[in-house]
Formats: structure tokens, C-alpha cells, sequence
């Protein structure tokens, strides 16, 4: 870094810098390190604060420095955390702080980018089950997806009750868990918050009528009805049980279900790889949600190697600006322009887990 691009304080009145200029701040000096060795130090002339190129990385307040690109390709190809742990030679703890740092840098940029999306498709919502805790929790997450893009827009969390036959052991034992269970979000609320984005989307768009697709799930038209939109928008219910071919118009949704459970280990049926925290899965997913959006080809033959958000509609100039520093340059929580609810409950860990007591820790730095 030539010079720091604005002071981290964000009480300050340069935490907000558009322009890059150079008279706010002056040199104070260096200090040594373990693994970045001499690092430059600053000083805000406004506020006082000081502080260092080590404020701008990604790797701020880490003990050691370790590949997020290895990391990256590891999750999304379902390797497990202890496995990639292996690999480094670190603690499992170590990969789920690294998770949770490409999260946030995945938040960052996704909300960046989308805000700059002119609708011009149909949107396709549906969700897909998976479990965390124990198989007495599951649970289901809405994704909204573009019907010809496959760009996925966002994705909310909601809590199911477990289904199937049970014995009575296990129907006493599910009825006594799901009392301690706080927290709870169900998909009335969790398909709500989609609405919100769907709204954002529309009030952006540049079309005059935009349909929503979803299967025949009883709580989507409940919450439709209530939500009043920008835009008109027309709701199609399509049959879950049909084939799930191109030709579906669920194709989008059920695609992407398809490439999370291939990709992600902790949401492969039947894996001993499930996840223990909800916070941990909507971090993986966040970290998912880039890769599929911003890196993956939008087809293995696509012209130009397109990914999902250009077909979109986003400039490849600005994905490639972002990505560029997505590895280095950390993203500050109080530059972001918008994130949703659910974004800001993922980025400080706001989910409750079902039998967790108390709250999640946050590094200080997380609200910088």
C-alpha cells in the first residue's frame, strides 16, 4: 500500500474518503512484525487515531498468514474444515477465523455490486433443506436467483420442524429440544426479508412487470399478499415434483440447490460433515454466493468466459476491481453502503443456534 486510503476511525470525518487525498494524515514512524516483518505507521491529523498499513488487511489482528485462495477453492470443491486444517498444518479454529474473514469480504463486495443491478429478468425463489446441530434441526434456506442468469440475489435462513417418521422416543425427545430451542425464524419471516430484496430489485429494475416463481410452498402467497411493492409483480407457483430440466421454470433455484450440496460438505445428505452453528453456515454460504456469482463461468462454454453476474448485468470492469483485492484489502463494515438484515446478522454472527446458550464472540474489528 503507497498510502492509506482513509482513517479507520469511523467517528472520524476522513473515515469517509472519496477522493484520494494525501494531507490528512502524516508518518509516525515503524514497527516490526513476526510475519509481515516492518510495517509503515500513520496518524489522522483530524482525530489523532493512529494506525498502520496492517489496519488496511485482510489479515489484521492475525497470528499467521495463510492462503484464502487455497482456502476458497477447498470449500467450494466440499472439503471439510478439519481437512483444509490438515493441509496448513493449523487449528480447525484457525480455517472458521479465515471463513469468517472471506465472509465479510464477500458481504462487502456482493452488496456493492448488486446495488449497481438494473433488473432486467424474472427472479425464481425456493428453498432448500439441510440440517445443523443434530437432524432435529432442520432447516430452510430461501435463495432468490435471476430465472436466466442463475445470479443469486440473496438468501435468509429459516428454522423447519423435523420430518418423517419418528418413534416416541424420538418424537419426546424432538418436542424437548425444539422447547429449548430460542431464536427461532420460521419461513414466513425468512421469505419476508426476501421480499425486501426482491422490492430493492424491482424499485432499481427496468421493466415494467416482473414474475416470481416458486414451488407451491402455503407461506410465499400469505406474505405476498401482505407486501406491497414498487413494481408490479405477478407470482407463478410451479409444482416441486416436476422435472427439475432446463426447460422448469425452477430451473435457477434448483440448479443452485444442486451445485450447494455438490459443493459444500456441510450440506451433502448423509455427512458426517454437518455444520454446528447456523453463523457458520450463512458464512459459508456468503463465501459460496461470491464464488458462484463473481468467479464461476456462467456455462463451461460461455462466450468471453461470462460469469453469473455479468449475464446479470454488471460490469466485468468493476468484478474484476473487486476481486482484485478481495484476498488483501479488508473491508470496512461502516464504508458498505447497504446490507440487508440478514447480511448485517451474518457479518456479526447474530444467528441463534438451536441448544447454543449464550452469545457469539465478534472481534472488535468487525464493526471498524
Amino acid at each position: 500500500m503507497k498510502y492509506p486510503p482513509f482513517c479507520p476511525n469511523k467517528l472520524c470525518e476522513k473515515h469517509t474518503l472519496i477522493h484520494r487525498e494525501r494531507n490528512w494524515y502524516i508518518r509516525s514512524g515503524y514497527y516490526q512484525t513476526a510475519i509481515s516483518g516492518s510495517i509503515k505507521r500513520y496518524k489522522c491529523r483530524l482525530c489523532g487515531m493512529r494506525f498502520s498499513d496492517q489496519s488496511f488487511s485482510i489479515n489484521y489482528a492475525a497470528r499467521r498468514k495463510l492462503s484464502y485462495d487455497y482456502i476458497l477453492k477447498q470449500l467450494k470443491s466440499a472439503a471439510g474444515i478439519r481437512d483444509i486444517a490438515r493441509d496448513l498444518k493449523v487449528s480447525p479454529t484457525t480455517i472458521q477465523n479465515r471463513i469468517s474473514r472471506l465472509s465479510r469480504q464477500a458481504l462487502a463486495i456482493h452488496a456493492g455490486l448488486k446495488g449497481s443491478i438494473r433488473l432486467n429478468e424474472d427472479l425464481v425463489a425456493d428453498g432448500f433443506e439441510s440440517f445443523v446441530v443434530s437432524q432435529y434441526f432442520p432447516n430452510n434456506i430461501n435463495l432468490l436467483a435471476g430465472k436466466d442468469s442463475q445470479y443469486l440475489y440473496s438468501f435468509d435462513y429459516a428454522h423447519i420442524s423435523r420430518k418423517g417418521r419418528m418413534t416416541d422416543y424420538q418424537k419426546r425427545r424432538n418436542q424437548e429440544m425444539r422447547d429449548k430451542t430460542t431464536g427461532k425464524i420460521s419461513i414466513t419471516k425468512s421469505f419476508s426479508n426476501i421480499c425486501k430484496e426482491i422490492d430493492l430489485l424491482l424499485e432499481k429494475g427496468t421493466r415494467e412487470h416482473t414474475v416470481l416463481f416458486t414451488d407451491e410452498k402455503p407461506q410465499y402467497p400469505a406474505v405476498l399478499a401482505l407486501c406491497k411493492f414498487s413494481r408490479p409483480l405477478s407470482h407463478v407457483k410451479i409444482n416441486s415434483k416436476l422435472p427439475r430440466s432446463l426447460s422448469n421454470d425452477l430451473f435457477s433455484v434448483n440448479y443452485l440447490d444442486r451445485e450447494i450440496r455438490k459443493d459444500n460438505a456441510n450440506h451433502v445428505r448423509e455427512t458426517v460433515q454437518f455444520s454446528r452453528n447456523v453463523n457458520n453456515v450463512m458464512e459459508r454460504l456468503a463465501v459460496y454466493g461470491l464464488y458462484h456469482n463473481y468467479i464461476k463461468p456462467y456455462r463451461i462454454n460461455s462466450p468471453g468466459n461470462k460469469v453469473h453476474a455479468e449475464v446479470a448485468g454488471i460490469d466485468r470492469k468493476r468484478i474484476d476491481s473487486e476481486l482484485k483485492t478481495l484476498f488483501t484489502s479488508r473491508r470496512f463494515y461502516t464504508r458498505i453502503l447497504r446490507l440487508s438484515g440478514k447480511e448485517m446478522r451474518t457479518w456479526f454472527r447474530g444467528f441463534s443456534t438451536p441448544g447454543k446458550i449464550g452469545y457469539e464472540y465478534v472481534p472488535g474489528y468487525a464493526a471498524g
